[in-house]
């Protein structure tokens, strides 16, 4: 299994982009936010992507999205069928930019395709020092609970909160597994967890192919996950004009929620309390001996820094896929 520097990953990216025809700029944040989801462990939006997102480029090409409506404090985006990941971070980066001038911005997208790992994005806002809530949909995959047909996205929620040396970073879909971990079940010859997806038939299956060949995805902890996939299902599409039930990369809607931290008290503050809460949650006795609690985004940040000095290891199969026969 080869390991590759992120300089050699980033370099190889960037020709397979370029040379699928998408610009630099777009090449450079699109690069960047595939490396940061496979160094920090978010395979299921890494590497994994890029095959798709080349057939995308291949197939309906990436036009920029335009901004339909904007003022001081809020801007509605529509990204016109592009890569849902230079969406993402469009939306964000108006959300920094209004945030210069205002205490809370709302950002909004509709005719997205897949939107990414939607952490990052909300970690863009906290290392500026900001709040940021973020929502997105899909097409359907996931059962509402009590029914064994997709109506709903696996509609993911974030929320980034700002501190140093790195933001915390709450990062979850509101199903018990999604299709990026399906994908790279299948990839690495694994089974799902139970009580995680249904087959066609409506019975519970722990094979990731059965779920995604005219299967579904379940919410996580039963009914309380189904309210949150609701709730994100309108935060998402009613709030941006999207469509209310997606089809496959069509329409798919993103909104941001972002506060400065000063919003109500000074930033100090917020900081100082802050630190007390999570110095609290890190004194806690741990359940096992040696393995303290984490704070969300802590693994992650942890799995970034090895990467930059180690390299990511990539399987034999993804790597000829991107990169042929040789890939060093």
């Amino acid at each position: 299994m080869p390991c590759l520097s992120i300089e050699e990953l980033r370099k190889k990216l960037a020709a397979l982009f370029t040379g699928a025809g998408l610009g630099e700029r777009d090449t450079g944040i699109l690069v960047e936010i595939i490396l940061d989801a496979e160094s920090s462990g978010r395979r299921t939006h890494g590497l994994i992507r890029v095959r798709p997102m080349l057939a995308h480029l291949a197939t309906r090409g990436h036009r920029p999205g335009k901004w339909l409506q904007e003022d001081a404090c809020s801007a509605l985006y529509d990204s016109l069928g592009g890569l849902g990941y230079l969406t993402s971070h469009a939306c964000a980066a108006k959300a920094i930019e209004l945030l210069s001038k205002s205490p809370f911005a709302v950002v909004g997208a509709c005719g997205a395709t897949h939107t990414g790992p939607i952490g990052y994005f909300a970690r863009m806002l906290a290392q500026k020092g900001y709040i940021g809530i973020l929502f997105a949909n899909c097409s359907p995959m996931a059962a509402p609970f009590g029914a064994k047909e997709p109506v709903l996205g696996t509609n993911p929620i974030t929320i980034g909160l700002p501190f140093e040396p790195e933001p915390i970073i709450v990062d979850l879909a509101t199903t018990a597994t999604t299709y990026g971990e399906c994908r790279v079940a299948i990839a690495e010859g694994r089974m799902l967890p139970q009580g995680a997806a249904l087959d066609s038939r409506g019975n519970q299956t722990t094979d990731p192919r059965e779920a995604l060949a005219g299967g579904c995805l379940l919410p996580f902890a039963a009914h309380k996950g189904y309210a949150l996939a609701l709730a994100v299902q309108i935060l998402s599409s009613a709030l941006t004009g999207a469509s209310a039930v997606p089809e496959p990369a069509t329409d798919y809607a993103l909104s941001v929620i972002a506060l400065r931290r000063d919003i109500l008290v000074r930033a100090g503050r917020y900081d100082s309390i802050t630190g007390n809460v999570l110095r609290a949650v890190k004194a806690a006795a741990p359940a096992v001996p040696g393995e303290p609690v984490l704070i969300p985004g802590e693994r992650s940040a942890a799995n970034r820094q090895r990467a930059r000095r180690e390299g990511i290891e990539i399987t034999d199969q993804l790597c000829e896929e991107l990169f042929g026969q040789d890939p060093v």
